[in-house]
């Protein structure tokens, strides 16, 4: 008797997806959803904000499920495109919030939104900077990836480098990037709000 698709693991789960199999996503989405839903709600505050980032996530897993690869578990790769979707909807908030203050405020009426506008600056510039240290082929790799949204595969197949040194050009600007936040870790908890598992 073959085994139900709730039953399987993350890595054969991932087989039936890359299949097109829907009932093997549905699966993998009631498996981590909880858990990822939880990090991302803990990082925004907000219940929906939340549920719109998670949304996204499994949304892209969907589109991009050809390409992807994972060891053992889908919640590595789930939890750090959580982590990078909250930034991005930190960053783009204060940018909207900013072009908003500018509009209606008056004299010092726009005290916060402008200095909050600058910490989403210095977050970005910190980044740029960080990344400027790396490489040049990890920062195309990465933008590449994070600017331009293309696939380990299809990165690969334009720079001419295999998936796997593509995958660890990745995680090397990741992991930068984290070492650039924790070092910061003080402006971002006051500033930015969102906590760094």
């Amino acid at each position: 008797m073959s085994r139900k698709v709730e039953n399987l693991s993350d890595t054969e789960l991932l087989v039936l997806i890359q299949g097109n199999s829907q009932k093997a996503f549905a699966a993998v989405v009631h498996r981590h959803r909880r858990q990822l839903y939880s990090q991302i709600y803990r990082k925004t505050g907000c219940e929906e904000t939340a549920k719109d980032i998670l949304q996204e996530i499994y949304i892209s897993l969907w589109k991009n499920r050809s390409t992807i690869q994972i060891d053992n578990s889908f919640l590595p790769y789930l939890s750090k495109a959580a982590h990078y979707r909250v930034v991005d909807e930190y960053l783009a908030r204060e940018k909207k919030k900013a072009a908003h203050a500018s509009i209606l405020a008056v004299g010092g009426e726009q005290q916060w939104s402008a200095e909050e506008d600058i910490l989403a600056a210095d977050l970005e510039s910190r980044f740029a900077d960080r990344l400027r240290k790396l490489s040049p082929v990890v920062q195309q790799v990465f933008a590449l990836s994070r600017q331009e949204g293309l696939s380990v595969r299809e990165i690969a197949a334009q720079l001419s480098l295999s998936e796997q040194t593509v995958k660890n050009y990745i995680s090397l600007a990741l992991r930068a990037l984290q070492e650039t936040l924790r070092k910061e870790q003080a402006l971002f908890y006051i500033g930015v709000g969102i906590l760094l598992s």
